[in-house]
């Protein structure tokens, strides 16, 4: 009989999912930071309760915070988060290409909620989080950082990946890279 546990990684996984979404969750007992409701598994289905809700992206919100209301009109802070986890690749840096569904669909979440809210609007109160166990390349958050700050490129070929999986450029991707 095998002694290897094939299930075990994604058990590990679901169980980081758990722990962090209750550690969150305790934040709600507090009203010291005004935090008012965590979604599991998707926004709030009361975030646009008058002109309906966006979808974009929807799959990749592990989890979801509203500061102040549930409503992104009234909320002073909606903070979306992924959250990944590897038991075997723990020490494997994140690449570009490995955050490219993760980057595509916050990208496309954002881009629904700018054709409804102006750039300064959601630049004040819209925050994305990749939380992961493993390390995130540095060429990667040089890029994110070079983006958002409109410098000249460190890894110009991580920024053509930013542009490419973010269909923005410009002060566009700026602004979706300083909120990521």
């Amino acid at each position: 009989m095998s002694k290897t546990n094939l299930v075990r990684p994604s058990r590990d996984g679901d169980q980081f999912h758990y722990l962090w979404a209750a550690r969150r969750c305790l934040k709600l007992l507090s009203a010291e930071k005004g935090l008012v409701a965590i979604s599991i598994e998707g926004p709030s289905p009361n975030e646009d309760a008058e002109s309906g809700s966006v979808d974009a992206g929807e799959e990749l919100i592990d989890i979801a915070e509203y500061f102040e209301s549930e409503e992104i009109e009234a909320a002073r802070l909606v903070r979306y988060m992924q959250l990944k986890h590897s038991t075997l690749h723990a020490n494997d840096p994140w690449t570009a290409s490995g955050l490219e569904k993760t980057i595509k669909g916050f990208a496309k979440r954002y881009g629904e909620l700018k054709n409804k809210y102006s750039l300064v609007y959601l630049a004040k109160k819209l925050e994305f989080w990749f939380v992961t166990n493993r390390p995130i390349s540095a060429a990667v958050l040089d890029a994110f950082t070079d983006a958002a700050g409109e410098k000249t490129p460190r890894h110009p070929a991580e920024l053509k990946k930013l542009r490419k999986f973010t269909g923005l450029a410009g002060s566009e991707l700026a602004a979706f890279c300083k909120l990521f």
